[in-house]
């Protein structure tokens, strides 16, 4: 039997687990995205979480969507 290649973001990746004692920051960062087109306006609201550890390492959340608003001029 062949061993798995384990990709970041697969089903089979191992789970990075946090652990309270070694956080030393967590910081939300929201975004907020504006495109202009002739006849269209689009709003996309962006969020992420960044942690911070002792040790200095930075880890970041995946990019989440959190509302996109669109208008249509006449």
């Amino acid at each position: 039997m062949e061993a798995q290649t384990v990709f970041p973001n697969s089903v089979n990746a191992p789970s990075q687990t946090f652990v309270k004692d070694r956080l030393h920051q967590i910081d939300r960062i929201e975004q907020i995205s504006k495109h202009l087109g002739e006849t269209v306006q689009a709003t996309t609201r962006y969020s992420e979480f960044v942690y911070t550890y002792k040790n200095g390492e930075v880890m970041n959340s995946i990019i989440r969507v959190k509302s996109q608003m669109l208008d249509v001029f006449a």
